[in-house]
């Protein structure tokens, strides 16, 4: 399988491939279609705060609830039981 890159403009839904290819391609094709990101997106930092709210969102989906008289002991922490 060899590849061909062209740009085009898509045209009442369809893609137009330049003359000079039509005559190699063969009557099956893959075709993957790759669309540059609009400019606005592209221009667009997401700051690290807005990462930590998305960070902290997901983790607030996985909470677990300990007893009201847990009481965490150092001497636990290394207990490899």
């Amino acid at each position: 399988m060899y590849a061909i890159e062209f740009e085009a403009t898509i045209e009442n839904g369809m893609i137009p491939i330049p003359p000079q290819y039509l005559a190699h391609l063969q009557p099956r094709l893959k075709v993957i279609v790759m669309q540059e990101e609009p400019a606005e997106k592209q221009e667009e930092v997401t700051p690290t705060c807005k990462r930590k709210d998305k960070f902290f969102a997901r983790m607030e989906q996985h909470r677990f609830v300990l007893p009201p008289d847990y009481r965490f002991k150092r001497e636990d922490l290394y207990d490899r039981t």
